[in-house]
């Protein structure tokens, strides 16, 4: 899902568009593996991402939490340190390859938010709420 993040107040058209599950489309996903070893692989239009992996264990995470970014056009310093490591630590999958299974594990959804919706954002970052 992708809220709405506008200014003025949205319609139900799209309230209840922003409402209804999109797919995670042309993202980076940044794969590594238990060994250390790091890949990077981009989502389809669907959503869908397809990778070729051999025998081990595997931790996905968004691009950002890897390389230890802020989201949401923010920058660092407008999130609680302590709080957003926390958050870069978070993986999205993980997956366990064996010669004769693939087993998926979902670890942490991914969730889009407003900006000002973003965990351990800092107070002083958010804009001022309406009355």
């Amino acid at each position: 899902m992708q809220p709405y993040c506008g200014g003025a107040r949205p319609t139900p058209e799209i309230t209840a568009d922003a409402g209804k599950a999109k797919p995670y489309a042309n993202k980076t996903i940044i794969i590594v593996s238990n060994k250390g070893k790091v890949d990077s692989s981009k989502t389809n239009a669907e959503g869908l991402l397809k990778i070729s992996l051999k025998t081990g264990t595997y931790k996905l995470f968004e691009a950002w939490r890897y390389y230890k970014k802020a989201t949401g056009g923010l920058v660092v310093n407008d999130f609680d340190k302590e709080c957003i490591k926390t958050e870069w630590k978070k993986e999205i999958k993980e997956i366990i390859v064996t010669k004769t299974d693939i087993k998926v594990s979902e670890k942490n959804e991914i969730i889009e938010v407003c900006p000002w919706n973003l965990p351990c954002i800092l107070e002083s970052h958010k804009p001022p709420a309406h009355e």
